[in-house]
């Protein structure tokens, strides 16, 4: 069975998802996949991004909201087995890795991380998508 949800997290704005064709979370059996999560907040027509100009607070941001996609599954970080990391600042990237071990815990997934000329709105620095493993 596929089921698909846009957990409320204090994320986007649902018309946002019903606007661009995608869901946030899409589980089939036991596999949980996520859609990118940009460091974002707002509606369609205001979409703040959080921590301008400061990557490690984007990549914070963004990681809150996955940890929270996953809770809205009965699932944590434990859970989260694989993901990809696209920014535009490889050099600005590798310097928040300490924020990534301190979310995961312990709970390492596989991880690609890829550079990129830009991202959904030019003061974005990162956005992760990834799956997960239910139990």
């Amino acid at each position: 069975m596929i089921t698909r949800s846009n957990p409320d997290v204090d994320y986007i704005a649902d018309e946002i998802f019903q606007t661009y064709g995608f869901t946030q979370n899409i589980r089939a059996g036991n596999t949980l996949y996520l859609s990118g999560v940009a460091p974002f907040k707002g509606n369609l027509e205001q979409v703040e991004v959080v921590g301008v100009g400061d990557i490690r607070a984007q990549v914070a941001h963004t990681l809150e909201i996955i940890k929270r996609c996953l809770a809205a599954e009965g699932a944590t970080f434990e859970n989260w087995v694989a993901q990809t990391v696209y920014t535009t600042n490889m050099a600005e990237l590798q310097k928040t890795a300490d924020v990534f071990r301190e979310a995961f815990g312990g709970y390492s997934p596989t991880s690609t991380w890829v550079e990129i000329k830009g991202l959904f709105v030019p003061e974005q620095m990162v956005e992760i998508s990834g799956t997960a493993i239910l139990d």
